[in-house]
């Protein structure tokens, strides 16, 4: 049995970040069960069929061992009853829908915690649940170029993305702690809380040693000369330079492609982009279309067009903006420690948020060997021993 056995957790999820993060607790030996949408359920079951395993896609089978999948539609009311059930035996909700669409079902925590007084309840979300971003979709890409990433990746010049979905697994990783720590608080005597991780806070949290250097030294990161990208993607999927900047573009479906012709002023881009297919076989023509037309306006002209008409779009930060970014100040991602030889210096946040038991920096990094003695004091070493220890050389 894993260390978890015993433990329930009930997911609400789809996509990566959750997902990951479940399988993760699942392999540890948690009991997981995940709510599905009857009839297509998680988005990932239906990815790149072409590629399907006898009609399973491997990007599902990726990250959803060591779970049970049950389908309900929870607009009925007999399938609320269900849950409640389900709330009132586990230990943890996941879940990473949009911020308040488990509160309008009434599931938000506030209720969950009326079923079930030890409830943990986690939240992955894109940027935040409050802040100015708290409406814009949670999505990986934009994630790792809100968080300066994007200009640590790739060739020199342009700015590129990760080759993985990182932000998404790192997350998932900030995730399964937050929720462990939070289980170990409640059953040392603690209570029920909510755990939040965002997109944003762990790809900040990831880079924290180029940030680091950055903020405290002023110099930016220069990238080698090679390429790495996001090979199973289709267009527009990608970083493209405008007038005055870069912005990125990321998954479009096909009804949407009309309205991005519209905001571009490519009439005929229906014609250019008509499906998946093509969009996969023809993304570096279709790239060179979109990238001439937007080269003629400012980021922040089409940041707002696209956002308006729904388009799934974001700026791509370098350093200089991440840390005057409005979300990251918001989240406080940024913070100033005293170090006893370097003296004030900044460094990235924990990213993993708790309503209870919140996170904080205790101690800033030690110098070396700095608490040998200390430690073994606690651990009942009287002084004799320890300097007889430090004549041996130990340390």
């Amino acid at each position: 049995m894993g260390p978890l056995n015993g433990i329930k957790i009930l997911g609400f999820t789809h996509f990566a970040q959750a997902p990951f993060a479940l399988q993760t607790l699942g392999d540890l030996g948690a009991d997981v069960i995940n709510i599905e949408r009857p009839g297509s359920g998680d988005f990932n079951r239906s990815q790149y069929k072409e590629a399907c395993l006898n009609g399973e896609s491997p990007f599902f089978l990726a990250m959803n061992r060591n779970k049970r999948s049950m389908t309900l539609d929870m607009k009925q009311e007999k399938a609320k009853d269900v849950v409640r059930d389900l709330i009132r035996n586990t230990d943890v909700i996941v879940s990473n829908f949009r911020p308040g669409v488990l509160d309008k079902l009434g599931f938000g925590y506030e209720e969950a915690k009326k079923l079930n007084p030890r409830i943990i309840y986690a939240h992955a979300v894109g940027y935040g649940r409050k802040g100015p971003y708290e409406k814009l979709p949670g999505q990986d890409l934009m994630a790792q170029c809100l968080s300066g990433y994007a200009y640590l990746v790739g060739k020199d010049g342009p700015p590129q993305t990760g080759g993985t979905f990182l932000a998404d697994m790192y997350s998932a990783g900030m995730l399964t702690v937050g929720i462990l720590a939070a289980l170990v608080s409640r059953d040392r005597g603690g209570q029920s809380q909510e755990v939040e991780v965002s997109l944003l806070n762990s790809a900040l949290h990831l880079q924290c040693q180029e940030l680091t250097h950055y903020m405290n030294t002023g110099r930016k990161p220069e990238r080698p000369k090679n390429f790495s990208g996001q090979v199973q993607s289709w267009a527009p999927y990608g970083i493209y330079a405008t007038k005055d900047g870069y912005l990125c573009l990321s998954v479009v479906d096909k009804d949407k492609v009309g309205d991005l012709g519209h905001v571009l002023g490519i009439e005929n881009l229906e014609s250019i982009m008509p499906d998946k297919e093509v969009m996969f076989r023809d993304r570096d023509k279709i790239y060179d279309v979109l990238q001439e037309a937007l080269s003629k306006k400012e980021t922040d002209h089409w940041i707002g067009r696209l956002q308006k008409a729904g388009i799934w779009c974001g700026r791509v930060n370098d350093y200089d903006q991440v840390v005057k970014d409005p979300q990251v100040i918001y989240n406080e991602m940024i913070r100033t420690i005293s170090h006893p030889v370097a003296g004030q210096i900044k460094v990235v946040n924990c990213p993993i948020g708790f309503s209870k038991t919140p996170a904080e920096i205790r101690m800033a990094p030690p110098l070396l060997g700095e608490h040998n003695e200390e430690i073994l004091r606690e651990l009942g070493y009287s002084d004799e021993k320890i300097n007889e220890l430090k004549g041996e050389g130990i340390f």
